[in-house]
Order: structure tokens, then sequence, then C-alpha cells
């Protein structure tokens, strides 16, 4: 009996055993020799399957190294070894999960261009006014500052990895209070939540991708950071016209879901674990972050960490740390000059009012149409930034993009005070209103929407980075708060033309601000730049010399 129970049921045993077992059935359970024939055809058979079975995994391994020989052979042609395409395919699927968090902001900035138009409609659901539309735009960026202080408290108790997780909370409860509002005070609050969480977002995505990151690819992440931003905003304003309340928020839902089912399979910042003193779950960490390299490798990487992670435990600074010397003064009068220049062009309220804008243009194109093309082409010129930042300079590239940005608002603020105050007949002129916004749109992500941001890590010492990102985020997004609330009181009471004005004339004054203040960080190590920032004219005199030994020595 017992040696009959070993046998498998007869679906998964060839018809030739099949039978032996058949007829092994319908005799009584005893040793017969039938039992033990079919047995011993079932072993054979088994033998024959594992033979089966490693020959064909050597075939397939032997396939494989045909294939992977080929395509080193075309790497090496190009120049490129097989392990750094691995490495580079590896990390480019784990920068998509965390980033996702930052396309979750972008629909909540986003949310509002195709949405105040239906509320503020007649047969809306839930009927507001325009002060109520103008609250609704600026709350989401009011949240953003209590998020920013929860962030700095919980980054380095809870971990990057959990806080951006608790980050993302706040932004799936925005559009759920959101999808179930029923007067304007619920979308107070669900924007406020939802702000939250874009201050969260805003300071723990950067600092987890940068920590696992490695040099070769960090410069280029903090233009991609800002392009999941622009996604997201163009993923609500591509849907947003075509789909109904509901339906749209149930759209942007999708976005923090994704990435709560993505983010939690990655793995702890290994900086951070090594700041916690857990140095094998770091090299394990490490492991999964860089698959494709040697053992070698990672135990260098992480020796690496190390150094680091002592050096900025025993040289963390503080918050006044920031004020200490004439370099940090200039720096921080430099990042919140930039930020100055950047929120007063108007940036917050354009993007949260870009379809009732574009719809008194009265041009052939809907302004919902012009809408998605503004986003794609935002999108496009973020890719350009990445580019251009490294081959025209921070400065070139700051002063153009603001001139011409007041170029754009100059023509916006004139078109609307001859169309309103004038009385002018503007028909057939609805096409320049479109594409002064437009253009506005596409110049600022080429240089005055990044570059601000960018050169934060530029600009501080490394003791005093994490204070000065905290300062600049709050500083913005109270800022961004301030414009978009007070775009809607200038248009009611003075005309849309004078709020355009206002954004126009601070980017004139910003090339100003830049032409005299800002310096020039392209192609300078971080020691040059706190050097000049610290002392300049000592910082000449020291390169004039070194020139002199130069041609001396030549």
């Amino acid at each position: 009996i017992e040696m009959r129970n070993r046998i498998t049921p007869h679906a998964k045993i060839p018809p030739i055993i099949g039978r032996f077992v058949t007829k092994a059935d319908a005799l009584p359970y005893t040793a017969t020799p039938i039992n033990i024939k079919a047995t011993t055809c079932k072993k054979k058979y088994e033998r024959g399957k594992r033979r089966l079975i490693k020959k064909s995994r050597s075939d397939l391994r032997e396939r494989d190294g045909q294939r992977g020989e080929r395509a080193a052979q075309r790497n090496r042609v190009c120049g490129v070894s097989t392990h750094d395409v691995e490495d580079v395919e590896c990390r480019q699927r784990i920068f998509r999960a965390p980033t996702l968090s930052l396309a979750a902001t972008g629909s909540h900035i986003g949310w509002t261009s195709p949405i105040l138009p239906v509320l503020k409609s007649t047969d809306s659901h839930v009927p507001i006014t325009s002060d109520d539309a103008s609250w609704i735009a600026s709350f989401y960026l009011l949240g953003t500052i209590p998020g920013c202080i929860v962030a700095a408290l919980i980054v380095d108790r809870l971990g990057r990895k959990i806080s951006l997780l608790l980050g993302g909370v706040p932004l799936t409860l925005s559009y759920i209070l959101i999808i179930a509002a029923w007067n304007p005070y619920i979308l107070y609050a669900a924007r406020i939540i939802g702000g939250i969480g874009q201050g969260i977002a805003y300071v723990i995505c950067p600092m987890y991708i940068g920590e696992i990151a490695d040099k070769e690819i960090r410069g280029t992440l903090g233009s991609f950071i800002k392009l999941m931003v622009t996604f997201g905003e163009l993923y609500a304003h591509a849907i947003g016209p075509f789909v109904s309340y509901w339906l749209l928020g149930y759209s942007c839902l999708v976005i923090p879901l994704i990435f709560f089912l993505s983010f939690p399979w990655m793995p702890e910042s290994p900086y951070y674990l090594l700041m916690k003193n857990r140095p094998r779950n770091a090299m394990m960490s490490l492991k999964r972050l860089k698959r494709c390299i040697s053992d070698d490798q990672l135990e260098t990487d992480l020796e690496q960490m190390q150094k680091i992670v002592v050096r900025d435990l025993s040289d963390r600074g503080r918050f006044r740390d920031l004020f200490d010397t004439p370099g940090n003064r200039r720096a921080v009068i430099i990042s919140i000059g930039l930020q100055l220049v950047l929120q007063f062009s108007g940036i917050a309220a354009i993007e949260s009012y870009t379809q009732e804008i574009l719809e008194e243009g009265d041009a052939h194109l809907p302004a919902s149409s012009s809408v998605i093309l503004l986003s794609v082409l935002q999108l496009i010129a973020g890719l350009g930034a990445v580019v251009l930042v490294d081959k025209l300079g921070r400065r070139p590239l700051l002063i153009t993009t603001s001139l011409l940005a007041g170029v754009a608002l100059t023509i916006t603020s004139v078109f609307y005070l001859v169309k309103f105050q004038f009385g002018v007949d503007t028909t057939g002129y609805g096409w320049l209103l479109h594409c002064s916004v437009i253009f506005y749109e596409l110049i600022i992500a080429l240089g005055l929407n990044p570059l601000p941001y960018m050169m934060l890590g530029e600009l501080f010492p490394t003791n005093v980075k994490g204070a000065a990102v905290s300062l600049a985020n709050l500083v913005s997004s109270l800022l961004a708060f301030i414009v978009s609330k007070m775009y809607q009181v200038i248009s009611d009471s003075l005309g849309v033309y004078a709020a355009f004005g206002w954004f126009a004339i601070s980017c004139y004054v910003g090339v100003f601000f830049i032409m005299l203040i800002v310096p020039e960080t392209k192609g300078k190590s971080l020691l040059e730049i706190q050097e000049e920032l610290n002392c300049k004219k000592k910082k000449k005199k020291s390169a004039k010399g070194e020139q002199i030994q130069i041609s001396t020595i030549s």
C-alpha cells in the first residue's frame, strides 16, 4: 500500500505507465509484480524527464551566452560596456517608482485648470463664486508649508522610504475628498491635505533619489524630477476637458494608487541605513540598487558612503548657520531672490487658471486644446533645459528666459487692456493671447522654473544644504499662495491686465537682479563657488596668480 501511494495521479503520467497503474488499481493492494513494474517504469520516466530538463537548461544557457556575446560586441563598438547598459536600465526602473509621487502632485496642480470653470458654471453640483475658486486654487499651495515642516521632522526618524509613503497618503486622501465633495469647504480641506502631501514629496523624493543615484546621472535627475511634475499637469490637462468632474477625480486617483503598488518594493536609502548604524542592511539595499556591478565595487561604494555619513554627522549645520558667513548670507539672498522672481512672474496663478485665461481669446482653437498643447510643449522644454543648462550656463539662461517671459506677459496684459478697458473688438486676434501664454509657459520651463531649485545644491555648503532647501521650499510655497490668491483679487478689482502687468514688471526687475547678484556656477567646483561667494576679489586675484605661474612654467 505504501509503495502504491507514492505513484502520482494518472493524469500526470505518460499513457504507457498509466495503463500499468490502471491495472494495479484493479488488483488488491498488495505488493504484486504489476505494482512493482509500474513503480519501476515511473522511476525510469522521472530519470528521463530530469535528463531532458538538464539538457534544455544547458541549451538555454548556451543561447543566452551567444546573445550576451553579440550584445557585448555591439556595445564595444559604441564604447559602452554591457554592465553599464544593464546598470542604467536597472536604475531607470528604480527611479520611476518614487517620482510617481511627484506626478501625483503635478496632477493636483493641473486639476484646477479644467475644473474651476466647471464648478463656476450654473449647473455645477458644487456652486462656487470667484472668491471660492481663488481659495480652492491657493489652499493647495498653502498646505505645502506644513508639509515641508512635517517632512523635515520625519525624514531622519522614519527613513526616506516610509516618509515618502506617508506623503502619498494625503495625496490619495485629497482626491477621495474631491470625489465625495458636496460643498466648497470640503474642497478647501481636500486641497490643504493635498498640499501637505506635496510638501512632503517635494522635500523627500529629491533626497531619496539623490542618495541612491550615482554621480554620473545625479545632475540630469534634477531636471527629471521637475519633468514628472509637468507630466502630472499634462495628465490632468489632457483628461479634464473631456470627462466629468467625478471621472477626472477617479483618473487622477490612479497615479497615487500606482505609486503605493510600486514603491513599497523599493529598497531604503543605504545612506539612511548607515546613519542608523545598520551596515548589513545598507549592503543589502546597495545590492538591490546596483545589481549589475561586482561585489568589490559594492564594498568600495559602501566605504565611500560611510565616509560621507561620518563627515555629515560630525558637521551637521543648524538653521542659524545659514547666516553665519558672508557666503551663506549671499547664497540666501540669491536663492530667495530667484524664488521672488519666479513666483512673482505669476507661474502659480497662470497654471491654476490657464483654461479661464485662454477662453477670453476667442481663437479658433478651443482653450482646452491650447492647454493640452501648452503642457506638451512645457514637457518638451523641460527636456531641452536638461541639455541647455550645461551648455549655455545658468546666468545667460536665467536672464534670457526672464526677459522673454516679461515680453510674453506684456503682450497678454496689453491684450486684456485693449479688449476689456478700451472695449476694442479683438475678433480674429485671439491667437495672440494663446500664443503669448503658451510662449510664456514654454520659456519659463527652459530656465526660470527649474534653475532656482537646481542652483540650491550649488550655492550652499553640504552642512547647511538641508536647511537651505527647507527654507527655499517654505518661501516658494508662501509666495505661490500669495500670488495665486492675489491674482483673483486684482483681476476682480482692477482687471486681468493689471495682474499680468504686475507679473511682467517682476520679470523685468528680475533681469537686473540676476545680472547684478547671481553668479555663474557652470563648470565650477563647489569649493570654487563657495570661495567666490565668500570673497570674490580674493578669488579673482588668486586666479590671476595661478595664470602667471602656469605661463612661467610653460
